[in-house]
């Protein structure tokens, strides 16, 4: 009788194990969950005002390494990208769509930003080309953009 009995709760065991759920956000046909979609966010989470290469002081910096963050974009010297749309990966990752070109027109491109705080961010566009910044107090840059007024630009 023992055979008998083990014989028929082995099958009903193994059918009973496959019906257990599984761990919270799998998916029970043996597949991948499916992918959150990133979070769409109206800007950056950095503080607007002049940004310098990070292999630059504040007060060193060059034309080709200051860049002033506005709500819309990163505008350099003689180029700038506006910001199209801005997609959060993670807590410090950001998917950046943007329009980049000098002042004869504008090229659709894409980054990922990394932004570990609110002065400072880092990031490679689709090309390829890698960029790190950090904020700098205006008084603390040198002139024209320690002067500047640019309060209109960053509000």
């Amino acid at each position: 009788m023992k055979t008998t009995i083990t014989t028929a709760i082995a099958p009903l065991a193994l059918l009973l194990a496959g019906c257990q759920p599984g761990p919270a956000g799998a998916a029970t046909d043996g597949t991948a969950p499916p992918e959150v979609a990133p979070e769409v966010v109206d800007e950056l989470p950095l503080d607007r005002g002049y940004y310098v290469r990070s292999d630059e002081s504040c007060r060193d910096a060059s034309a080709a390494g200051v860049q002033l963050l506005r709500r819309a974009g990163l505008q350099w010297v003689t180029s700038h990208c506006l910001f199209d749309r801005i997609e959060r990966i993670d807590a410090t990752t950001y998917r950046v769509t943007q329009s980049c070109g000098d002042h004869h027109g504008a090229a659709p491109a894409a980054a990922v930003y990394e932004i570990p705080d609110r002065t400072s961010f880092s990031f490679v566009d689709d090309q390829g080309w890698e960029h790190a910044a950090r904020l700098c107090p205006q008084p603390e840059m040198p002139e024209p953009w320690r002067s500047e007024d640019i309060g209109e630009l960053i509000d």
